[in-house]
């Protein structure tokens, strides 16, 4: 009896579980047993055109395989002021700007001259310049026994050039002396006709000049001693000239890259009446360019060649730009 009640028991407590249903493990859960799907693997990268796909940059290459930087930049073109003389333009670039020293030596008599001289490119085409004759070395006849001395300057210009095309460049300049005061003009059209990468044919910086007060003189900017000259005559009653006509023109010869050679010759008519005078001058200049922003240059020459003896001189000059 008691074998049985405990058999009954068992049944009575077996049955229900044994009619639960186990239920299904999750499919996508690994650590339940279940599979899992997997994504297909990416196709390899290529250069086929039609897929434009780029190339595994880690891909094994073969040696000495040319490596692939992508697009190259066009290589640069070359700018600024260029260090031939046959090919420097009329003007100088925007933004730049020229400081040049210059000095002359007449040896007969004595006379050693000094300017300054500057220029600024305000745009390709127009340029501003200014100059003063800083003065002299030289005997003014002032004072007894003679003695070489120093004359400051007192003349300064204020001059304005524009490039119409790229051969010439009109140029307008007011000159004036401070004491006595005096004022002038200048015109010219300078030019440079380039033929090749060797010559060029320049000239024609200083056309025509006038005076703008009867009585006065046209101030140089050449040196101090002419106009020191000039204004010691003016009480005197002599007649000064009232401007000039001058032809001055030559050629240019690039030696080498930094060295150029220059010729130039010129006729100056000198007033605008029968009593004016002619004459002609003839230069010779060397111009060496050990950088690009720097010029030295020699020169010699003669004002006049009828009078060549008193008027041979040597000068130099340096330039820098900036």
């Amino acid at each position: 009896m008691v074998r049985f009640t405990v058999v009954a028991l068992l049944l009575a407590v077996a049955a229900p579980a044994a009619a639960q249903v186990i239920p299904d493990e999750p499919a996508g859960d690994p650590g339940a047993g279940g599979e899992t799907e997997l994504d297909d693997d990416p196709p390899p990268a290529t250069t086929d055109g039609d897929t434009g796909a780029e190339e595994n940059p880690d891909a094994p290459r073969i040696l000495g395989e040319p490596t692939d930087t992508g697009p190259k930049a066009p290589a640069p073109r070359a700018t600024g002021y260029p260090i031939e003389e046959v090919l420097r333009p009329l003007t100088l670039p925007d933004f730049t700007s020229e400081i040049r020293l210059d000095a002359a030596v007449y040896p007969s008599p004595f006379d050693a001259e000094f300017g300054l001289r500057a220029r600024y490119g305000i745009t390709r085409q127009a340029q501003l310049g200014v100059r003063y004759a800083i003065g002299g070395l030289y005997d003014d006849g002032k004072v007894n026994p003679p003695k070489t001395r120093w004359n400051t300057g007192k003349a300064v210009e204020i001059n304005f050039q524009f490039l119409v095309t790229d051969w010439v460049a009109p140029r307008i300049a007011i000159p004036m002396y401070v004491d006595p005061f005096t004022i002038g003009m200048t015109l010219g059209a300078p030019v440079k006709f380039r033929f090749g990468k060797k010559f060029a044919i320049v000239g024609f910086e200083d056309v025509v000049g006038f005076k703008f007060l009867k009585k006065k003189f046209l101030p140089t900017l050449e040196g101090e001693r002419p106009n020191e000259f000039d204004a010691a005559t003016l009480d005197t009653g002599t007649i000064k000239s009232d401007g000039f006509i001058r032809l001055d023109f030559g050629a240019v010869y690039q030696y080498k890259p930094n060295v150029a050679l220059t010729g130039r010759f010129g006729i100056n008519f000198d007033d605008f009446s029968q009593r004016g005078d002619t004459g002609s001058s003839l230069r010779l200049q060397v111009q060496y360019s050990p950088k690009r922003k720097i010029d030295l240059l020699g020169l010699m020459g003669f004002d006049r060649l009828d009078d060549a003896a008193d008027t041979f001189h040597l000068a130099g000059a340096l330039a820098v730009r900036i």
